[in-house]
């Protein structure tokens, strides 16, 4: 693919493609071999942590989480209660990952990855931000990614 012509709007969209791509040969490589919440979590610096950066206007300070979790499908991921719009959720996100304060949880020995924590270093000490259920953390980079697609399509068109 070549150059961009729009980065903001392009960069989310190839990073959901990158995501669709390898959901294609995931399952071409021994289970040891798949790295899909490595793949997440790297997806996230191209749609939380770059966007935020150029993009925070087109995100609402209205809209509340607990209509987003929703509207998500997400029953297990448990979202601060202390951040109550999309906005704050997503610059507190960008935080996370930019200076990755992530912790991965497993519940067993196999050490699978059950839950992902992100927390806010730049907060109080040991602020965390969500605990995603693991396979709910797809659904909802999907949905936001989807959703920022939107918002920049429709203030290009402004």
């Amino acid at each position: 693919m070549g150059n961009y012509t729009d980065i903001e709007y392009e960069f989310v969209e190839r990073t959901l493609a990158l995501i669709a791509q390898y959901e294609k040969i995931m399952y071409d490589y021994p289970f040891v071999e798949r790295y899909n919440h490595t793949l997440l979590i790297n997806c996230l610096t191209g749609l939380v942590v770059m966007p935020k950066e150029r993009t925070i206007s087109a995100i609402p300070r209205e809209r509340l989480l607990s209509q987003i979790k929703k509207e998500m499908g997400l029953k297990q991921t448990w979202i601060n209660p202390e951040i109550t719009t999309l906005r704050d959720f997503i610059i507190n996100l960008r935080h996370a990952v930019a200076h990755f304060s992530i912790e991965v949880i497993s519940r067993t020995d196999e050490f699978l990855v059950d839950e992902i924590v992100f927390s806010n270093p730049q907060r109080s000490t040991g602020f965390e931000i969500a605990r995603f259920e693991s396979g709910e953390l797809l659904p909802f980079i999907r949905y936001y990614g989807f959703w920022l697609l939107e918002k920049l399509k429709a203030r290009r068109s402004r």
